[in-house]
């Protein structure tokens, strides 16, 4: 009987903190058709896992010799789903910094660091996402605008490898267009040039918009080039490669892991007294929090006077409570919040809802939160 043996190459997995055994969940991983093509002609397979997936290539009887050996230098590249993407966005911190903000035509990229490589389960290379401004065919035309415009920019495209330049595309005579690329506004003063990239393997490439000096950065976009992806609304998109040196190909089998962390806001309470159980004459409104194993405690305090003001929900007096610091998204929920009236301490409220993880998310003065409405 012939005996077939299948090896590991490596394992992806995913994880998530706004899940208490931080696995992630509704996430799902598949590879491109370039991928599968690769996948196929190596005797490689492609299983989905637990949290994440595996590929796995036909070995010799050693486990180790591979049966259809692969160049050193490769690359696999997978696309990230959602089944359901509003939600994961809404608990999911997207945004890479302050000036780095996830957006609704965003795309999460994530790639491995080949040096970085390891074998061991326990500890796997962690890779967080950048953020993608779009997908697009190989040929496409690229609009830029400027504010203010100057009369003329220039192009410069940086190839996925971060080390060369490439050319936006060819003259009608076959040379290469001009690198970097002069590009002249138009009359509605946008920068307009059709790019041609179809000579080129897919990835993601930067596109640098220089002063005609070149000598200042007026914008940059970051696009990944790929006819098979461009018409697909993605999550995101992962990159796993290999490179010549060190040669890991078909060594140790490496691990890696998605890392998403939840996000956090203040929570806002609007206790609307809807049916007068107040008499703010004579009480006092107060949330209680005494703390949990899975939340600390937290001081809300009161925003304004009491009643608001300024603010009436529906025309009924209202009272705004804001906790004191960020509270993280969690998949269990923040429990034993008690709203009171005093003096007395009388519970109006025994357990105050959460922030549903589905709503609106608003930012306010640079901080997130999240509005909670409660009738009394």
């Amino acid at each position: 009987m012939v005996s077939i043996n299948y090896t590991r190459l490596f394992n992806l997995r995913m994880s998530h903190s706004y899940y208490d055994d931080k696995r992630a969940r509704g996430l799902y991983l598949r590879p491109t058709r370039r991928t599968l093509r690769l996948l196929s002609g190596a005797n490689m397979l492609f299983k989905s896992i637990p949290n994440g997936i595996v590929i796995l290539y036909r070995a010799e009887a050693d486990e180790i010799t591979p049966v259809v050996t692969l160049p050193p230098d490769q690359q696999f590249t997978f696309v990230l789903m959602a089944d359901n993407r509003a939600e994961f966005q809404n608990i999911t911190q997207l945004d890479v910094s302050a000036d780095d903000r996830f957006s609704s035509t965003s795309v999460l990229h994530f790639i491995n660091d080949p040096d970085d490589a390891t074998g061991d389960a326990d500890n796997p290379e962690e890779l967080v996402h950048s953020l993608i401004d779009d997908i697009k065919n190989s040929l496409f035309t690229h609009s830029i605008s400027l504010d203010p415009p100057p009369n003329e920019i220039l192009l410069r495209i940086t190839s996925p490898d971060g080390t060369t330049t490439v050319p936006a595309g060819q003259k009608t005579d076959g040379s290469s267009l001009p690198d970097p690329l002069p590009i002249t506004k138009g009359d509605d003063d946008v920068f307009r040039q059709q790019i041609d990239l179809r000579q080129r393997p897919p990835g993601l490439y930067t596109f640098t918009i220089r002063n005609t000096d070149d000598d200042s950065t007026l914008k940059e976009d970051r696009f990944y080039i790929d006819d098979d992806l461009a018409s697909q609304k993605l999550l995101g998109i992962v990159d796993i490669k290999y490179k010549n040196s060190p040669n890991h190909l078909y060594g140790e089998t490496e691990e890696s892991e998605l890392v998403f962390s939840r996000k956090e806001t203040v929570w806002t309470y609007y206790v609307v007294n809807k049916n007068g159980y107040v008499i703010f004459d004579d009480h006092d409104l107060e949330i209680s929090d005494p703390g949990s194993a899975n939340y600390p405690a937290v001081a809300f305090n009161r925003e304004g006077d009491e009643p608001h003001t300024d603010i009436k929900i529906n025309g009924f007096e209202t009272v705004v409570f804001k906790s004191n610091v960020p509270i993280p998204f969690k998949d269990q929920p923040k429990s034993n919040l008690q709203l009171l009236r005093n003096p007395g301490g009388t519970v109006l409220v025994k357990h105050l809802p959460n922030p549903s993880h589905s709503g609106v998310v608003k930012k306010q003065n640079g901080q997130l939160e999240s509005e909670v409405f409660v009738f009394i």
